[in-house]
Parts: structure tokens; C-alpha cells; sequence
């Protein structure tokens, strides 16, 4: 998508946004994020009415504007951190310069949580209805804390429930990795393969965020693996 920045007026920052079918939307974004206003003469007007493709670009033309807006304004907190490329970027240059031997130590309680949750939690609980995070501290290019590793699940009534403690970071110094459970072989080597899924996960949220906004990430972030769990247009996200 091409976006204009039209202006800032009212605390309302003005974005020309073309959509992937040449039609042009005209995006009101709040200091705060919050879409003040959507002008679009092309799909209905009201949600009732717009088919899920039209709904998914209306939703993805809101957050191309949003990225847009930030870029403008960047000290204006417009994204949620975890949610702004930029912000991941720069977690994943910290994550990569973190010394192996350090990983490979603060790291090992994500890997066997992810291989074996049961390990964790200590209840019924169904294998497709858990959620393993990971959590570390940056500042700069420099992983400063590694929280414990924290679950989420639910029992069988629906309920969720959770392992630990999530971490007390600020979160625009935070990157939060979160995977389901894997089927791990019986002969993975955590040492020599384990950096590799967090990295990949980490620049798989980042390809994510691209496609959340409708567009095609970058040649090196078109990779295959697990990034973020909930994006406009996946299926699951808020069509």
C-alpha cells in the first residue's frame, strides 16, 4: 500500500492510504492510535455490509496508517511496541548479538517448555489450547534480562490459567516471543538449533506485521515458521 501524510490538525495526524485495488482511503489517527475517522467511497460504509475482503482491507488500510502515522511521530506512543516493525527490528539485532553461551543458559527453560509443557503445568489441560512465552529485556542493541518462562492454558471449561509470572518490563524494551507446543524429534540438539527457532520466530512476527497491514515483507523477513498468532486477513485476526 502507498501512503500520504496529509497534515496534523486537532491532534488528528491525516494519512492518504492506496489500498492494493487503487482505491484511496483517507485515515484520521489519534495521538494515542486510536482511528479518529476512515473515509472510503469505495466498500460499504457500514461493516454489517462489506464482505470479509473488504473488511480485511478496510481493517489492514487502519494499520498501514497507524505504521505511517509513527513514522511521523515517533515519539508519540500510536503503536504498541511489540506491534511496530521498527521496535522489532531492533529487538532482533539485540537478540542476535547476544552472546551464545548466555542464551544457551537463559533460554533452556523456553525449550523445554515448548518440547514438554507438562513439565510446567500441573493440571488437565488440552495441547492446542497452550501458549509458551518468552520474554526478554533490551536496551539499544543489548539484551540486558530474560524473565522465566511463562505459560498461559486453559482447562476444560474454557477457563485460562497461568504458569509463572509475566515480566514487570517496560514494553518498549521488552520482545515477547510466544509459541504453541512443538513436536520436537527425539534427537534435537537444543545447543546447535535452538537460537535459530527464536530468531526465526522473531523475524517471523516482523514478516507478520507486514502482512497485518497488507503488504509483502521484505526479501529477507519471507520466512517460513511462527510469528505472531492473531493478524488482520490470517483467519484469525479480526476480519
Amino acid at each position: 500500500m502507498n501512503t500520504e501524510y496529509l497534515g496534523k490538525k486537532q491532534g488528528r495526524i491525516g494519512i492518504k492510504v492506496i489500498d492494493e485495488n487503487n482505491s484511496v482511503h483517507k485515515v484520521e489517527v489519534g495521538l494515542n492510535g486510536e482511528i479518529a475517522f476512515h473515509g472510503n467511497d469505495d466498500y460499504p460504509h457500514k461493516r454489517e455490509k462489506r464482505t470479509e475482503e473488504q473488511q480485511r482491507i478496510m481493517s489492514q488500510v487502519e494499520v498501514r496508517a497507524q505504521y505511517a502515522a509513527q513514522r511521523e511521530f515517533p515519539k508519540e506512543d500510536i503503536l504498541e511496541p511489540m506491534w511496530d516493525i521498527k521496535h522489532l527490528e531492533a529487538g532482533l539485532e539485540a537478540l542476535t548479538r547476544y552472546d551464545i553461551g548466555s542464551f544457551r543458559e537463559e533460554f533452556r527453560d523456553f525449550y523445554e517448555a515448548l518440547d514438554s509443557p507438562g513439565q510446567y503445568i500441573d493440571a488437565a489441560f488440552d495441547l492446542n489450547e497452550v501458549e509458551v512465552y518468552k520474554v526478554f529485556r533490551f536496551q539499544g542493541s543489548e539484551i540486558i534480562d530474560v524473565a522465566p518462562v511463562f505459560l498461559q492454558y486453559y482447562d476444560d471449561a474454557d477457563e485460562p490459567h497461568t504458569v509463572g509470572t509475566f515480566p514487570d518490563y517496560p514494553e518498549d524494551e521488552q520482545i515477547v516471543c510466544v509459541i504453541p507446543p512443538l513436536d520436537l524429534p527425539a534427537d534435537y540438539d537444543y545447543e546447535e538449533q535452538f537460537h535459530d527457532i527464536v530468531v526465526s520466530h522473531v523475524m517471523a512476527q516482523i514478516r507478520d506485521l507486514y502482512f497485518h497491514m497488507g503488504e509483502m515483507p521484505p526479501e529477507e523477513y519471507q520466512i517460513q515458521g511462527i510469528g505472531k498468532l492473531n493478524i488482520h486477513g490470517d483467519g484469525v485476526g479480526e476480519t
